[in-house]
């Protein structure tokens, strides 16, 4: 058109009335503009919203020139995306021609997109074509803090202060960045022009992968818009998607010919979703919890789920959804790719059945990447929880699950299915059964959790509220002995809530020794200033524990100190919340003292964070204390046994016997220098103050100082030099001057260097120390391996060292007794009294065969008391018989063995067999039912046997008339 002409602008372009009092009379943005070429060659179409525009050029060159000029305005725009893409449409003629024009683009384009590829500038774009304010706030945030953080998502919380109309800039321009992966809001309620643009950019972006909006105000009527978004971008690489917190079920609409069901929401959603290869094949993350779902009307989500498709978490928590329904579905369509599974306060079935169904069982069984099942909430029948267990525990594909089935009302039916199953379950790391009202089903449950070796956290809280209290120390006592268990797979524990109060204090006394706990939560359970006392014990010897949780304990501020003061000496705890709920109770009753034992809890875990120590000899001291008061013990016991022994033979002259006793005296010399093998093998080598072992590591590490320190100035010098090349190569006319490269190598020398003592200091101070605590780590387990086994060695030699002077002891006896017998044959005397037929038995039983006289003696020394009274003996008719005999009466007692051969006395002679017959007048006084106050006393005489039966000594009195 002759009258008219156009002008350029770097965003704008606009149309000129020449003969018109105003010169510019229309102007449209770029981004919306489209060129086509028409018949003739030298006329430029160009549409946008307000209709086409024709213009006439001189020439092809001109018009190729106009469309280059848009196209490199754009790509400064949107440096990552080609002109094209950004255009709606670009068609000339010939087709050749576009190729010459994305040569120039290409030419023309920068590698520098700027901070975030680019979003200020295309956000300034943005605000220029919308016409809206340019807030530089905004820019500010993004090209300082988002590009510092280096994080790729755009999290609207942190515009949220702004007007809705400024939110809508922001999104815009997020379908033209290629920086920004993530659009996330959380618990705001967006408005209809947000909503729409974000569908906007899920329409037309194919960089956007997470779409975040949770509890976002959206309706049902947004589902249906985003299915829609989704079947119109076939490029989208949307992988995770949160409806969470919103109302998007169907709804239901009443009109004049009656009711009927819109398939809206979720079924629309999952139907787009289903329609779309790209999003099914994409979509790894989908989470509708906190909506109304019907299990019954989500047709299209279990189509979706029963379909192939890489969803590796699944959240339809709180939904009422059914739960088997969608087991069914998974079975079907997501075993290959699903880990997190979360059916958290959903139902197990909308339908009243009995039978479980199968595909329940086998998707848990066949499922070749489950990592996570949150149950929690979901009230399971007895024989659902059963499959469940034995389809995990069969399924050859999992390891390390965490299983969380708190709040699922399991009671004693569900512990007695848990008894029967976990302990063969190989796959379980994590369990939660907190909240079930267990109780003392626990005391069994416990028992066949030991038997566990692969879980790793346990969750017991809030089971312990319908326990007497003289019954929760004996849960707790197996509890502990779980803990305490040698080579313990447990590292996490949680007594959570459970309001164990003092009796939480025999968990606490067990941490002292712990060696496998490294995390313990026993918050909620009211131990008060008593348990934080037994916390701050356990807290200065143990060296394990690196988080603990304690809150809601009812401390005071004396208890909050006691803590603080154990923390002191306490180098290992990395993480221990500060207990709000405690620290505000107790400000009010003593600030001054709460907020000391606040900031010394703060500087202690800060320099646990910060510094490293020397750890190796506090747990070298815990482990000896634990010897010298368990193994060292029985090591005593059974040395003074032996003693014993060694002093009623320490008169023999027997060569046999004096080789034994030889024996016996060397094992306990060893039992004694025993009591020092710990601290000898671990202190070996050990001289001065440092160890031989700690030096020697010291120094290696100092040498290597030095060597790194060589190292790491040849690689700075290199990267100096590399550097001045690469400026040499961007900017080769500046560098051309004389003497600048030379200036250059000298001030950057000067200042890419590392100081040696920086060098030194932190292999020294941070690596050496974490390197010399780990060798002594290995040092004390070598040390204490073979500590053990050699005190075991010696226990079994001093047993059966004693097991061979009892026996020598006992031959020696037998002899002795035997003739004395001879000598002085006891009487024949008719029995009258119960003790007298006691006396009777026994002896016959001394002839009869071993079995038998073990039996019969256990039999008749069950109510017999056994006590010694010893007459002075006549004198024997030889010396040795009689320095032999002066020691029997203080012979200890031997120990029980099973495989001892049993020792018989001498032979003794016949003894009359009479039969038993009631003396009395009258007919025979009923049996007394008590035991008499006092042992009737006869005129007798009476001899002293001494017979080893079951493993001691018994000295059994026979009664004879004068």
């Amino acid at each position: 058109i002759s009258r008219d002409s156009a002008a350029i602008s770097p965003l704008r372009t606009g149309q000129m009335n020449m003969s018109s009092s105003r010169l510019m009379e229309t102007k449209t943005h770029f981004v919306s503009h489209s060129f086509y070429d028409p018949l003739c060659a030298l006329q430029l179409v160009l549409e946008h919203e307000r209709g086409p525009w024709s213009l006439r050029l001189g020439s092809v060159e001109e018009v190729d020139e106009v469309i280059t000029h848009v196209g490199s305005c754009l790509q400064r725009i949107c440096p990552a995306v080609s002109p094209v893409k950004v255009m709606k449409k670009v068609s000339v003629k010939p087709p050749e021609r576009m190729v010459a024009l994305q040569t120039m683009w290409d030419e023309q384009s920068s590698a520098d997109l700027g901070p975030c590829g680019g979003f200020s500038h295309q956000y300034w774009c943005v605000c220029d074509y919308l016409g809206l304010p340019y807030r530089e706030e905004v820019q500010w945030d993004v090209d300082t803090i988002y590009l510092t953080q280096d994080t790729r998502e755009l999290n609207l919380q942190d515009f949220i202060h702004l007007e809705n109309r400024d939110l809508v800039a922001i999104i815009a321009a997020l379908e033209y960045n290629q920086w920004f992966t993530k659009i996330s809001i959380k618990d705001y309620k967006l408005s209809t022009d947000v909503c729409d643009q974000i569908l906007r950019v899920v329409a037309r972006s194919g960089r956007l992968e997470e779409l975040v909006l949770d509890n976002a105000g959206l309706r049902s009527d947004f589902a249906q818009k985003l299915a829609s978004a989704l079947s119109q971008n076939p490029a989208s690489t949307l992988h995770t998607l949160n409806l969470s917190n919103n109302s998007l079920e169907d709804k239901v609409i009443f009109s004049e010919e009656g009711i009927c069901l819109i398939c809206a929401g979720v079924n629309s959603l999952c139907q787009a979703l289903c329609a779309n290869p790209v999003v099914a094949s994409t979509l790894s993350h989908l989470d509708l919890s906190g909506n109304s779902l019907r299990g019954d009307d989500l047709l299209n989500l279990h189509n979706f789920l029963s379909h192939p498709n890489c969803l590796q978490t699944l959240d339809l928590s709180n939904s009422d959804c059914s739960l088997e329904q969608v087991c069914t579905s998974l079975l079907r369509g997501s075993l290959k790719h699903l880990s997190v599974l979360n059916m958290a306060k959903t139902v197990f079935s909308h339908r009243k059945c009995k039978e479980i169904p199968s595909s329940f069982k086998q998707f848990f069984s066949c499922a070749q990447a489950l990592s996570s099942v949150n149950l929690s909430g979901t009230r399971l029948p007895l024989e659902a929880l059963k499959a469940l267990l034995l389809g995990l525990g069969c399924n050859p594909n999992l390891s390390d699950v965490s299983l969380d089935l708190s709040c699922c009302e399991l009671r004693s039916g569900g512990a007695q299915i848990l008894e029967g199953c976990v302990a063969e379950i190989p796959n379980i790391s994590s369990l939660d059964i907190s909240d079930n009202g267990l109780d003392m089903d626990l005391m069994t449950l416990l028992v066949w959790l030991a038997k566990n070796r692969s879980i790793r956290h346990l969750s017991l809280g809030k089971n312990f509220n319908n326990i007497k209290s003289k019954n929760v120390a004996q849960v707790l006592d197996n509890l502990v002995h779980m803990i305490q268990e040698e080579e313990s797979p447990l590292t996490s524990l949680s007594l959570a809530d459970s309001k164990l109060k003092a009796d939480l204090s025999i968990v606490l006394n067990a941490l002292g020794s712990n060696t496998s706990l490294t995390k313990l939560d026993i918050s909620g359970n009211a131990m008060g200033d008593m348990g934080a006392k037994m916390l701050a014990k356990a807290l200065q010897i143990n060296t394990k524990l690196r988080t603990i949780t304690w809150d809601r304990n009812n401390i005071s501020p004396q208890g909050l100190q006691d803590v603080a003061a154990a923390l002191e000496k306490n180098y290992t705890i990395r993480f221990m919340p500060v207990p709000i709920m405690d620290a505000a109770q107790a400000l009010k009753a003593n600030p001054e003292k709460t907020e000391d034992a606040l900031l010394k809890l703060e500087q202690y875990l800060l320099r646990n964070h910060e510094t490293r120590k020397y750890l190796q000899e506090q747990a070298y001291r815990l482990q000896q204390g634990i010897v010298a008061t368990t193994t060292q013990q029985m090591v005593d016991i059974m040395c003074v046994k032996v003693q014993d022994h060694l002093n009623s033979l320490r008169f023999t002259e027997i060569g046999s016997v004096l080789e034994d006793v030889k024996v016996a005296e060397n094992l306990m010399k060893d039992a004694r220098n025993s009591k020092t093998l710990l601290p000898g093998l671990y202190h070996l080598r050990n001289g001065g103050s440092r160890g031989a072992c700690i030096g020697a590591i010291q120094d290696k590490l100092e040498s290597m100082a030095g060597e790194v320190a060589r190292v790491m100035d040849e690689q700075l010098q290199t990267m100096l030099v590399s550097m001045v090349d690469a400026a040499e190569s961007l900017c080769p006319h500046v560098m051309k001057r004389s003497g600048l490269r030379q200036e250059l190598l000298k001030a950057g020398a000067g200042r890419m260097t590392v100081p040696r003592s920086f060098v030194t200091t932190t292999l020294l101070e941070q690596s050496g120390v974490d390197i010399i605590n780990k060798i002594s780590e290995v040092k004390l387990s070598m040390a204490s391996l073979l500590s053990d086994r050699i005190v075991d060695e010696i226990l079994e030699s001093l047993s059966k060292s004693q097991h061979t002077l009892v026996s020598v002891l006992s031959a020696s006896l037998s002899v002795s007794l035997s003739l004395f017998l001879f000598i002085h044959p006891p009487p024949v005397f008719r029995p009258t009294t119960w003790s007298e037929k006691v006396n009777l038995c026994c002896i016959r039983g001394l002839t009869r065969s071993t079995s038998e006289m073990e039996f019969d003696l256990d039999k008749a020394l069950e109510e017999v008391p056994i006590h010694v009274e010893d007459p002075p003996l006549p004198s024997p008719p030889s010396q040795p018989l009689d320095r032999m005999s002066a020691y029997y009466r203080d012979l200890p007692s031997p120990p029980a063995s099973p495989d001892r051969q049993s020792v018989y006395l001498g032979e003794l002679p016949p003894v009359e067999h009479l039969m038993l017959e009631h003396h009395t007048k009258l007919r025979p006084k009923p049996k007394k039912r008590t035991k008499p106050s006092r042992q009737p006393v006869s005129s007798c005489q009476g001899i002293t046997f001494l017979i080893p039966a079951q493993g001691h000594h018994f000295f059994i009195h026979m009664n004879h008339m004068v």
